[in-house]
């Protein structure tokens, strides 16, 4: 009975982290504090002298790291020196460096991408013994870093030349007693951030001095409980969303010029809209936490359109315990590369994924590091997540933050794809009832050393769609074809849907979506 318990407390823990980690108090997640020299006499509490002291000794592996760093022929790790500092939010400047906040250790840290060399830089106004998810990083034209700290309501100022940090209290709403300061954004030489529980985008410029943080102060409409991320398109109009987890929510645009907001409803079945990134044709993208989704907005047509991932790789859930009935990838925040694809990091799929619009293809890197106690992993080998909280995009690279296995990862977007995934036609027309096939054409670039697995998903809903391919496996030792079945149901819909067809090769998902009409 007690390991049963604790198979659904891990499915649980898994299942609802990414939420937790935007909805709730830092210190529902971390006792915030100062440590006293009593720590060295708690029962189970081994003194190392490094930030992996602030946990037990039996959550120092679900929290500090579960293993080395690894590597695949796309994704690098480095392991960070200092034990257990939880990096968090990262950026790259103009020199191509590599910046990233420390969530336990309270530091800002530089990775040197040419010497491959770290660089943690002590913040003397840290407590010892205290933690705080600092989302929000940024790299301003004067060289000068910017993150932001949840725990403490704060806005820091890093000054790269002088090694020395600034603090700026970030103001509260007036009439609400919570605050929380998230990302990010640089807007020429000011700065966005979305005040998450505060129900405002606050705006300053970087030539302040503090104490306090002077700011103008975008106030989200309607009584929403959250204020996700922000983006300014090319014509200075700011968008983000706001949300009731599991409620509903919207997306704002705000135009600075007439202080006119526009809301846009979003889909019924997105419950977590947290990242948001604009196109050069100017359409806007969302990524859903609660779900495998992520959407587009056209403000031309004032439509969205909602596409999914592939199938989370059963490495990453574990589903030791079989009750995880649909897994679900969990993408969170997203950003546009200078090809005009735009990636995102799946959090509990364990996985960087990038979407390409012109072509509608979509390819998903499994990240080598995972760390079994945020997963149902049970005794499964190389099962879990390494916490892929956040990236940045600089040009042909991904660089991204492992939260809980105290890496930093590149991945390495040029390096070639084993295979290729062509179906017979991107669309097709189907009255409610009838059936249809499309034949997808695989073909090797390699020589492949293991089966090809065959997934499918959508964006239907249960009573739409039923979509099978004729095979789950195969080897692709040369060109082949697949069939896949679109079955709509008698009752379905008229409307048009989005399917995912998708080949699995070791640690790369590629896939190409489908467009279903149902009349």
């Amino acid at each position: 009975m007690k390991q049963k318990t604790k198979k659904i407390l891990l499915i649980l823990m898994a299942a609802f982290f990414g939420i937790i980690m935007v909805a709730s108090s830092t210190a529902a997640l971390f006792p915030i504090g100062n440590k006293q020299n009593t720590d060295q006499n708690k029962p189970g509490l081994t003194i190392t002298g490094t930030p992996a002291d602030n946990f037990p000794d039996d959550k120092r592996t679900t929290f500090c790291e579960s293993g080395e760093a690894k590597s695949t022929r796309y994704i690098t790790e480095f392991k960070i020196p200092t034990a257990c500092t939880q990096p968090l939010g990262i950026a790259a400047d103009s020199s191509g460096n590599v910046w990233f906040t420390e969530s336990n250790t309270g530091n800002i840290a530089k990775f040197d991408t040419s010497a491959k060399t770290f660089e943690e830089f002590k913040n003397p106004q840290w407590q010892k013994g205290e933690k705080s998810m600092m989302w929000g990083i940024v790299s301003v034209p004067d060289g000068s870093i910017w993150y932001s700290d949840s725990q403490h309501n704060l806005i820091w100022k890093f000054d790269p030349q002088q090694k020395d940090y600034t603090s700026f209290v970030f103001p509260k709403t007036a009439g609400l007693k919570d605050v929380f300061p998230q990302m990010l954004v640089a807007d020429g030489s000011n700065i966005l951030v979305n005040d998450f529980t505060g129900r405002k985008i606050a705006v300053f410029d970087t030539s302040q001095t503090g104490p306090t943080l002077q700011t103008t102060n975008i106030a989200s409409p309607g009584n929403y409980n959250f204020t996700s991320t922000m983006i300014a398109d090319s014509s200075g109009k700011i968008w983000y969303t706001v949300w009731i987890y599991q409620q509903g929510g919207a997306l704002i645009r705000y135009d600075p010029k007439t202080g006119n907001s526009t809301e846009f409803a979003l889909p019924p079945s997105i419950e977590a809209p947290n990242g948001i990134s604009a196109d050069s044709s100017g359409k806007i993208w969302i990524t859903d936490t609660a779900s495998s989704f992520f959407i587009s907005f056209d403000p031309q047509s004032k439509q969205f359109t909602k596409f999914v991932t592939s199938p989370p790789p059963i490495s990453s859930y574990g589903n030791s315990s079989g009750l995880i009935k649909t897994p679900i990838s969990r993408p969170y925040w997203n950003y546009f590369d200078d090809k005009g694809r735009v990636w995102f990091n799946e959090q509990v799929a364990n996985s960087l994924g990038v979407f390409d619009p012109t072509k509608e293809s979509l390819v998903e890197y499994l990240i080598p590091s995972k760390n079994p106690n945020w997963s149902d992993c049970g005794t499964l080998q190389d099962c879990g997540v390494a916490q892929v909280l956040d990236f940045t995009v600089d040009h042909n690279k991904v660089w991204f933050t492992e939260w809980v296995e105290n890496n930093i990862g590149l991945l390495d977007t040029s390096t070639n794809l084993p295979l290729e995934l062509n179906p017979s036609s991107s669309s097709i027309t189907l009255n409610r009832g009838q059936n249809g096939t499309i034949s997808v054409t695989l073909s090797p670039n390699e020589q492949l050393s293991s089966p090809v697995e065959i997934l499918t998903s959508h964006n239907s809903g249960l009573h739409n769609l039923l979509v099978t391919s004729s095979d789950s496996k195969i080897t692709l030792d040369e060109s082949k074809s697949v069939n896949i079945s679109v079955a709509s149901d008698n009752f379905a819909l008229a409307g048009t849907y989005k399917i995912l067809i998708s080949a699995r090769y070791q640690d790369v998902t590629i896939s190409k979506f489908v467009t279903v009409i149902i009349e």
